[in-house]
């Protein structure tokens, strides 16, 4: 798992890095330490990578690998990189432009989407409402922190005419 720091830090994951599983990492982030509100709280995720799909190694997707602490999970997530864009996108505008009970998608935000689509909230216990906008009023620090972050890289990339 090649990778240096600006201060020479090393990260020691707790496990390595899984080299015989269907999905191939060409890059390979030690994510443990990085893992939001799981900070201090402990995570099973152990790495996010890039790499040649399960599915088709002709495809890239990413990947979150999880640890049990004893295996691997199968509960390891891959997704091909476009949904992974795409779901970013859905939950940005979930977390921050939802407007009463509806989250609004114009007409191009999604690739082959020709109509604006509205969404409306699924219909859910008084108590799991609370509980979801609990959640979401808890975290709003870290995750605008974190959406700014991206906000910033994806300007800069711009900016150096990458994207």
């Amino acid at each position: 798992m090649p990778y240096s720091t600006s201060q020479g830090t090393r990260f020691s994951p707790s496990d390595a890095l899984p080299q015989h599983l269907a999905h191939k990492p060409v890059y390979a982030l030690p994510y443990e330490d990085f893992d939001g509100i799981y900070i201090g709280e402990g995570t099973d995720v152990r790495y996010i990578t890039v790499g040649l799909a399960q599915y088709d190694h002709d495809r890239i997707s990413l990947k979150t690998f999880r640890h049990t602490g004893q295996k691997w999970s199968r509960q390891s997530e891959e997704l091909p990189i476009h949904r992974v864009i795409d779901a970013a996108i859905f939950l940005t505008k979930v977390l921050f432009d939802r407007q009463g009970h509806q989250v609004s998608f114009p007409s191009g935000t999604f690739e082959g989407q020709d109509q604006d689509i509205v969404l409306y909230r699924e219909q859910r216990s008084s108590g799991e409402l609370d509980d979801f906008e609990q959640f979401i009023n808890n975290n709003a620090p870290l995750n605008k922190k974190r959406f700014n972050k991206l906000l910033e890289v994806l300007n800069q990339l711009k900016i150096d005419g990458k994207i």
